[in-house]
């Protein structure tokens, strides 16, 4: 064939014994199969996840984690406790493996393989071994699936967790699982979701959406009730979510759902892929229609078309629309009233994009086609998993540099002080925390408590004006503060040890810092 088409492989049909017959015997191979995406997708995430510095909320992270439990859960009773299922483990992880950033980004790198290993056993269970493939390769290399199996938050556990979940659902629509037992699995499953990473619950209208369109009133009964044992489980952490926004009204900001943001940051990176992966969904999403439209059509004998099991064909496109597409929506459309909207949080419904687009590819003739779109996918994403990998690439942190410089300059008995103006999650002294060992033997004068003391995750501080006889016999104080892209840095403290016969004697700029020497 010389001309691009697309066809559908031999589909299964409805002889009662066929489907259910057919899975034991490919089931090692699948196992096999997935096994090895998952092992690709975490040595893809894991590699160079120590290049980049620490940034606010992974420093977050490890602070949390770094208390004791019941330091731990007094400050979840105030702030974060959205977060706390992910800090706990955390609490644990680094008690054994240390708390570098090699250490507490590992885990995430784990996380994406199983979200990927997942998602081909998914798709395998709708279709077949080839679509698998394709919806493998898509989604190991897209840049949100990437850059969250090298960061040390909970998105990469709320996406693993959102595909192994589905999966389970799906097990159960099409009677590959039955019993009531594995309909409270479900409803744990969501309720564990809800306390991994809250906004994964926005998942669940695209479970409900496929749920009806079996039209199977016992499917839908019993989802139903699984729905509310979940939501009964899940009731603490909504309880928590609403007592504490208040802590959060820092990151309100509307402006964050800009065009460039929905259509590019949420999971393609940059603008190449982005329109590479635009087209390729577009593509994708026509397709089913026209595939839908045909299905509709009766087969000769009656016999409906399936691809796995008793589920329709056309399943493997609705839930992945439905799973990358819905969420997004239903959090625009609340950003509207209350300002919530971030990129990081629609990281669980990446995969779906995995599942539209692998259904698609699977059916592109000639395959050759088929594979220089798949690897259009992995070279355009290629420029974001680089850029993911450099020094800076955390929001821009440079605490890495920050602390080196320090370690390398600075004498034991010298004093460190901060910027302490600017948003928690930007203030330089969490670099200090990211990197203890590149600030021993300084001075910490400004510091009250620290934070494992506090209700709150970060250290607190005295203003310097009333402690400044805390430098009586110091010669040499740095500072560091923050200094926004393009813009001038901040001057805190810098009139106040003026005043004490602090003189500048040298300055060095870092990529979002200023480091400053003073003598008296």
């Amino acid at each position: 064939m010389n001309a691009l088409s697309v066809v559908s492989p031999p589909t299964l049909t409805t002889g009662p014994g066929e489907p259910r017959g057919s899975v034991p015997s490919r089931a090692p191979r699948l196992r096999i199969l997935a096994i090895a995406f998952g092992l690709a997708s975490a040595a893809i995430s894991f590699a160079g996840s120590w290049i980049p510095s620490l940034w606010g909320d992974e420093v977050t992270s490890v602070l949390s984690a770094e208390r004791s439990l019941p330091s731990l859960f007094r400050m979840l009773g105030h702030v974060d406790a959205v977060h706390g299922t992910y800090y706990l483990f955390l609490h644990f992880w680094v008690g054994i493996f240390g708390s570098t950033p090699v250490s507490v980004r590992f885990p995430s790198a784990i996380a994406a393989g199983l979200a990927v290993a997942g998602v081909v056993l998914l798709v395998a269970r709708l279709a077949d071994s080839r679509t698998a493939v394709f919806a493998g390769v898509v989604c190991m290399v897209l840049p949100r699936i990437t850059y969250m199996g090298q960061e040390a938050r909970s998105y990469a556990f709320s996406a693993t967790m959102a595909v192994w979940l589905t999966y389970l659902l799906v097990c159960l629509a099409s009677r590959r699982l039955s019993g009531r037992r594995y309909w409270v699995l479900y409803a744990v499953g969501v309720a564990v979701c809800a306390y991994v990473f809250l906004f994964s619950l926005l998942l669940l209208p695209a479970h409900l959406a496929v749920v009806l369109s079996l039209r199977e009133r016992r499917l839908w009964k019993s989802w139903l009730r699984a729905l509310v044992g979940a939501l009964v489980l899940a009731l603490p952490i909504l309880v928590y979510a609403v007592a504490e926004r208040s802590q959060i009204a820092y990151l309100n900001n509307r402006s964050a759902a800009t065009f460039n943001a929905v259509t590019v940051g949420q999971w393609f990176g940059n603008t190449q892929c982005a329109i590479v992966c635009w087209v390729l969904l577009g593509a994708s999403i026509a397709f089913a229609i026209v595939r839908w439209r045909r299905l509709r059509r009766p087969a000769p004998g009656g016999v409906v078309p399936t691809l796995r099991g008793a589920l329709p064909e056309w399943m493997l496109p609705l839930l992945g629309v439905l799973w990358l597409l819905l969420p997004p929506a239903v959090l625009l459309l609340v950003n509207f009233v209350d300002p919530i909207y971030s990129s990081r949080y629609l990281t669980f419904a990446t995969p779906g994009f995995a599942l539209i687009v692998g259904y698609f590819l699977a059916r592109v003739r000639p395959a050759w086609i088929a594979i220089l779109l798949a690897a259009a996918v992995a070279a355009s994403a290629l420029a974001s998993y680089q850029s993911q990998r450099t020094p800076y690439a955390e929001n821009g942190s440079d605490w890495a540099a920050d602390g080196a410089f320090i370690h390398s300059h600075a004498s034991a008995g010298d004093a460190i002080l901060f910027d302490e103006t600017i948003n928690p999650s930007k203030r330089p002294r969490l670099g200090m925390r990211a990197y203890p060992a590149d600030f021993a033997g300084l001075k910490d004068v400004a510091l009250k408590l620290y934070w494992w003391s506090t209700n709150n995750w970060a250290d607190t501080v005295y203003p310097l004006a009333d402690v400044s006889s805390r430098l009586d016999n110091i010669h040499t104080v740095w500072l560091i503060e923050y200094r926004a892209a393009g813009g001038k840095p901040d001057t805190y403290d810098l009139s106040t040890l003026a005043s004490l016969g602090y003189t500048r004697v040298h300055t060095t700029q870092e990529h979002s810092s200023i480091i400053i020497e003073l003598h008296r």
